[in-house]
C-alpha cells in the first residue's frame, strides 16, 4: 500500500510539472518580415531601411516596427551590399533577416545598366511564370525542349503551351480584322548576344539597358515571349503599336489568352525596361488575370 501511495504521489508531481510548464511556456519569437530580399538603389540617393520592413511585431510587444535594427550601408558608392535586419522581444528572443542592396548608376527613369549588377540565378527556368529581368538570369545552358514554329513566321518559335494560346490570340485577331505579324520569339543565348552588342554598338550602353536584354536574361530565351506588330515594314517595333488596333487588342484582351504586357508605361522603374507594348509575355491565363485585374508587373507579384 505504501508503495502505491509513493507512485501516485510521483505521478502526480509529474503531472503537475508538466501543466505549469505548460501554462508558463510563452517562447516564441518575435515576427519580422521584409518586403523584398533584394532592391536597388541610385547612387546617393538616401536609402530608407524601415520602409522595406513589412511586418515586425511580437505575441506579448505587439508591434515592434520602430524596435527593429538594422546595419547601415554606404550609397555614394557603386556595389553590393547587405543590410542586416533584427529584432528582439522583451524575453530577449531574436529574429533576423537581411537585405541584398545594389548600388547603382541611374538615369532619369530608373533604368540602371545590368552589367552594373551580379544576377541571381533562377531555380524554374521550366515554369511558365519564372521570373527572368536584370536581376534573375536563366541557368546557363538551359534550352527549352518544347519549342515550336509559331503558324505565321516559321523562323519564329515559342514554348508549346505559349504557342497554343498565341494561335487562338492570333486567329481571334485576324477574325477581327486585326494586322498581326510575329516579329522575335524565342531567341538562343547566342542571338541574345548579338542583340545586345549590335544595340550597344549602334546606340550605346544606355539605350541597349532600355530595350535590350543582357544575354541569360532575356524573357525571349525562355521562349515565353514573342514580340509581335501590325506591319512588317519600317520600325515595325516602337510605341505606335500601342494605338493601333493590334494594340489595342493587347490591351483589352490579351490577358485572356494568358499574356501580359510585360513593361508597361507607367511601370518603368519597377520592369527597368522602357515600355514596350509589342513585348507579350505568357504566364498562363490564372496569372495574366490576376496581374491584369490587380494592374501590377511579374515583379510586383513575387515582391507581395
Amino acid at each position: 500500500m505504501k508503495c502505491k501511495k509513493i507512485i501516485l504521489s510521483s505521478l502526480l508531481m509529474l503531472t503537475g510539472c508538466s501543466q505549469a510548464q505548460t501554462i508558463t511556456k510563452t517562447d516564441t519569437e518575435p515576427t519580422l518580415e521584409l518586403s523584398q530580399s533584394r532592391v536597388q538603389v541610385a547612387v546617393n540617393k538616401s536609402f530608407n531601411y524601415q520602409s522595406f520592413i513589412k511586418t515586425a511585431s511580437d505575441k506579448e510587444d505587439g508591434d515592434m516596427v520602430s524596435k527593429v535594427e538594422y546595419t547601415d550601408i554606404e550609397t555614394s558608392k557603386s556595389g553590393s551590399y547587405q543590410v542586416d535586419y533584427s529584432l528582439k522581444d522583451s524575453d530577449h528572443h531574436e529574429v533576423r533577416k537581411s537585405l541584398k542592396v545594389d548600388v547603382v548608376k541611374m538615369d532619369d527613369k530608373g533604368i540602371y545598366n545590368p552589367l552594373d549588377v551580379t544576377p541571381d540565378t533562377i531555380e524554374n527556368p521550366d515554369d511558365i511564370t519564372a521570373l527572368v529581368n536584370k536581376i534573375n538570369q536563366i541557368p546557363k545552358g538551359w534550352v527549352p525542349n518544347d519549342l515550336e514554329p509559331v503558324l505565321d513566321n516559321k523562323s519564329q518559335k515559342l514554348r508549346k503551351e505559349a504557342n497554343v494560346a498565341y494561335t487562338k490570340f492570333y486567329n481571334d485577331a485576324k477574325a477581327k480584322g486585326i494586322n498581326i505579324y510575329s516579329i522575335s520569339g524565342y531567341r538562343t543565348n547566342d542571338t541574345q548576344t548579338l542583340y545586345w552588342n549590335n544595340q550597344v554598338k549602334v546606340r550605346g550602353e544606355q539605350y541597349a539597358s532600355m530595350y535590350s536584354a543582357y544575354p541569360g536574361r532575356s524573357e525571349h530565351q525562355l521562349g515565353l515571349a514573342i514580340d509581335i506588330s501590325y506591319t512588317t515594314t519600317g520600325n515595325r517595333l516602337n510605341e505606335t503599336v500601342a494605338t493601333s488596333p493590334l494594340g489595342k487588342f493587347i490591351i483589352s484582351d490579351a490577358y485572356k489568352y494568358g499574356f501580359i504586357i510585360r513593361y508597361p508605361k507607367d511601370k518603368i522603374a519597377i520592369t527597368n525596361y522602357a515600355y514596350e507594348p509589342w513585348h507579350m509575355r505568357y504566364v498562363g491565363v490564372e496569372l495574366a488575370t490576376k496581374l491584369n485585374e490587380s494592374g501590377i508587373t511579374l515583379e510586383e507579384y513575387y515582391n507581395q
